[in-house]
């Protein structure tokens, strides 16, 4: 059984799309974004490596890159844990819009994916049957550095 999902967040941010542009494409400000270490080539089906803090790694293949609208990946199906485990997960895929408004750039972020009961391995407990209810959606933060 699967249940596709779909989050899309829009904002407008007080800066032009090629500092915001940059500020998506450079790993030091990406990973300040999704509060995660970023590394990776920024290239068209160049593969991106997030890891948290608590020692998860995922990693996304880019599958478009055009300055300075548009970025989008989409993650690997599974996810590795401290200590050599690993968990699969569904598919996802996420895409970043910028546009051009007065009096800055309206970005878009989609995230969309399947949530789905998959087989759990190494030692990691059973994905849920059903997703847990979603917290309440955060604002976006972009900080920009002068």
């Amino acid at each position: 059984m699967e249940a596709r999902h779909r989050v899309r967040r829009q904002e407008v941010l007080p800066a032009e799309p090629g500092r915001v542009w940059d500020a998506l494409t450079e790993a030091g400000e990406l990973s300040a974004w999704f509060g995660a270490e970023v590394g990776g080539e920024f290239r068209p089906l160049g593969r991106l490596t997030f890891r948290w803090g608590d020692g998860r790694e995922r990693v996304a293949v880019i599958e478009d890159l055009e300055r300075p609208t548009s970025l989008a990946f989409r993650w690997l199906p599974f996810e590795r844990h401290p200590g050599g485990e690993t968990r699969v997960l569904g598919p996802g895929r996420v895409e970043i819009t910028l546009e051009e408004v007065p009096p800055g750039t309206r970005i878009t972020v989609e995230e969309q994916g399947f949530v789905e009961r998959l087989p759990v391995v190494g030692r990691q407990p059973p994905l849920f049957a059903d997703p847990p209810p979603a917290p309440p959606e955060p604002p976006i933060r972009l900080e920009l550095r002068r």
